[in-house]
């Protein structure tokens, strides 16, 4: 399949949507696609997409993204922090022996799923429709490559100063290790880094983490389109639906809902350690207050005292006014926003929920919430 650059844009928003607040900014992604299209004049803006069962026996494709505080990433050109992370796996890969033929997302989320797009129009090869979470997540431990049994070493980080290191762990799956180590670089390198690594193979890819997800981010984005745009191709307008997620739901057929739709009354945010915290509360047209705990990704929602949902499940958030979907870096009081949740893949539960819940935890007791997961119901 050959996305072009109205598919790729689709899939930056619709991507955003499934970040859960996390992922990076939907504006940092078309910053840097924007600046491609600047200067590569006159090449075609196409991305060839792979199912991974069409992956060569033998090969293998790699995750590169962006790693740090999501507000710090945002008005910066990623591009050279991409390509040297990139590069320098490439590097590692050849010196192991392996094939690396193929890039794909490290999680489902407006900058993190371009990125890979991005490495796959400057050098040409092509991207695998799955991603390394179904989602966006915290840390690497809560990536499904983790939770699963994949290999984090090797890893490759950048800035875009031409610094590049590599890293391998004693233990490749210890992504706890990877994560103090790979989360002490960020801040060296001023809250942002290029990451690349997670090799993997089709079979790996095929039994261990999200498959299919760049297209459903896509379904997901034109699904939203026809939301904004009603009269698009002649079709009748879809307005009847107040909340975006209804219509996601009814005329998208998507497994999301609606939970309310208000305005953003407080935000508290603080970066600390490669990460953005904090608390959003929205005041719900429905009378109730809404509040959601974040990591980096929105965590826990409540409705007033009563939790409704946590991660791994996906809430989301979009900006009614500039009809765009809004990650923790973009979120301001004031904000009149439509407030979702989606069901996460379902091979977030292969480990059992009570391993889950240990994987979530640590992350859970960051934002002070001493519960356990609940799930979308």
């Amino acid at each position: 399949m050959i996305l072009n650059e109205t598919d790729i844009r689709n899939v930056i928003f619709g991507a955003t949507i499934l970040g859960a607040g996390g992922g990076g900014s939907m504006s940092s992604a078309l910053d840097t696609l924007n600046r491609f299209i600047e200067t590569h004049p006159g090449k075609d803006v196409k991305v060839e997409m792979i199912f991974p069962s069409d992956m060569e026996d033998g090969a293998f494709a790699a995750v590169t993204a962006g790693m740090g505080a999501p507000k710090a990433i945002i008005g910066k050109d990623f591009t050279p922090y991409a390509v040297n992370a990139y590069d320098t796996l490439v590097k590692m890969a050849a010196k192991a022996g392996k094939s690396l033929k193929y890039t794909l997302p490290v999680e489902i989320g407006g900058f993190n799923t371009f990125v890979p797009m991005l490495i796959s129009l400057l050098n040409g090869i092509p991207i695998v429709d799955a991603d390394g979470a179904a989602r966006a997540v915290p840390a690497l431990d809560t990536l499904l490559l983790h939770v699963n049994g994949l290999n984090t070493s090797p890893l490759a980080m950048a800035d875009n100063k031409n610094n590049r290191l590599t890293i391998t762990l004693a233990d490749p799956r210890d992504a706890s290790e990877a994560e103090i180590i790979g989360r002490n670089i960020c801040v060296a390198f001023d809250m942002t880094a290029g990451l690349a690594g997670w090799m993997v193979t089709k079979d790996e890819i095929q039994s261990a983490i999200g498959n299919g997800t760049i297209s459903y981010a896509l379904k997901v984005g034109q699904s939203a389109q026809e939301y904004i745009h009603p009269w698009k191709d002649n079709k009748p307008p879809h307005h009847d639906y107040a909340n975006i997620f209804d219509h996601l739901a009814d005329y998208g057929h998507l497994p999301c809902k609606a939970i309310c739709t208000g305005t953003i009354t407080k935000v508290e945010t603080k970066t600390a350690g490669g990460f953005d915290y904090g608390v959003a509360i929205i005041a719900g047209q429905d009378g109730a207050e809404y509040k959601i705990l974040f990591q980096n990704e929105n965590l826990v929602l409540y409705k007033e005292n009563t939790v409704l949902m946590t991660a791994p499940d996906i809430i989301s958030l979009y900006d009614k006014k500039n009809t765009v979907p809004l990650t923790n870096a973009d979120t301001e009081v004031g904000q009149w926003v439509d407030v979702g949740v989606f069901k996460v893949d379902e091979r977030w539960w292969k480990q059992g929920e009570d391993k889950i819940n240990e994987v979530w935890k640590p992350y859970f007791t960051n934002v002070e919430y001493t519960g356990k997961i609940v799930r979308y119901k």
